[in-house]
């Protein structure tokens, strides 16, 4: 007798999703962000065209979920550590450091999801996703701010909002800058002239 077939495994919904997302992000890394589609996750996960089709609809839907993990994902890497009870402007160095460290550790994935970043804010139907994310990064970094505020005892000379759009600014120019350069060379002075001017927006208490 010959031996049985193999039982396909079944996923449910939400880890079916995490496979195909996984998939492509593997597709966008690997064959640029033009490359997304349905089929080609479908081709990449190894499971017919019908099942990425059931689990996200359409290719709208597809790269909004994709859009939103990654950048979920990233926000968590990057701002996950406090800012240190140091001066602002070595705080927030410190701070764009690790910014720095997490592009390097992956340049060509964090090139294709700017890629994806900047495709979602040009299209009508992706533009509220693009939106939720920098949401959410500012969120993020409003919440470090306050704690920093609370563990040094200070203030600051404008509203907290301000102070966490500068920072925000900060991060988005510095990372574009670094994966259109790699400038390694210069990647310190560049962040020490980013965050020397904030000195002057903090105040003790």
């Amino acid at each position: 007798m010959n031996d049985p077939s193999p039982r396909r495994t079944y996923l449910d919904v939400d880890d079916r999703r995490r496979q195909l997302l996984d998939a492509a992000v593997q597709v966008m890394v690997d064959d640029g962000v033009s490359a997304l589609s349905l089929r080609t996750v479908a081709q990449r996960a190894g499971v017919a065209h019908r099942v990425v089709s059931y689990a996200f609809g359409s290719k709208t839907e597809l790269v909004s979920a994709l859009l939103r993990r990654e950048s979920e994902l990233l926000t968590g890497r990057l701002w996950a550590e406090p800012l240190a009870p140091l001066p602002l402007a070595e705080a927030v160095a410190a701070a764009l450091t690790t910014v720095i460290a997490e592009l390097q550790r992956d340049r060509v994935r964090h090139e294709r999801l700017a890629e994806l970043t900047a495709m979602a804010r040009a299209s009508a139907a992706l533009a509220d996703a693009a939106r939720a994310d920098a949401e959410a990064v500012r969120t993020e970094i409003e919440g470090l701010v306050e704690a920093w505020a609370a563990a040094r005892g200070a203030a600051t000379t404008v509203p907290t909002a301000t102070l966490v759009a500068v920072i925000h600014a900060a991060a988005e120019g510095l990372a574009g800058w670094w994966l259109a350069t790699g400038d390694d060379a210069h990647v310190d002075d560049v962040i020490q002239a980013l965050s020397a001017g904030l000195a002057a927006f903090e105040r003790r208490r």
